[in-house]
């Protein structure tokens, strides 16, 4: 059987994955990439659609210019990020639960 790697969240435009064995996070914007904390990306996830763009600013004023740039709303970076914070927690479950079945 042949494993292949997936990302957290991958579009044409942008992706989020794993940056620094899983204590942080890397997100790719077209050609730039921002490392986002560890915490962060939950962070992100779970803010209020009307509050992210704020949100974002503040951590890193050139993701919204980046946004900008590539033609991609502040709302299609949102739901990235929520796909990738799911995606993060259901493989925290899987393993979770892989740990459980061998003890």
């Amino acid at each position: 059987m042949v494993h292949t790697y997936k990302l957290l969240y991958e579009d044409e435009k942008l992706k989020i994955d794993y940056f620094n064995f899983i204590e942080d996070h890397l997100l790719v914007i077209g050609e730039e990439d921002y490392v986002i904390p560890r915490g962060v990306l939950k962070e992100l996830a779970t803010t209020p659609r009307g509050s992210i763009e704020q949100k974002l600013d503040n951590f890193n004023k050139n993701i919204l210019f980046e946004l900008n740039k590539n033609q991609i709303g502040v709302d299609g970076l949102h739901v990235a990020i929520c796909q990738a914070h799911i995606e993060e927690e259901r493989r925290m479950n899987l393993s979770v639960n892989v740990k459980i079945k061998r003890v």
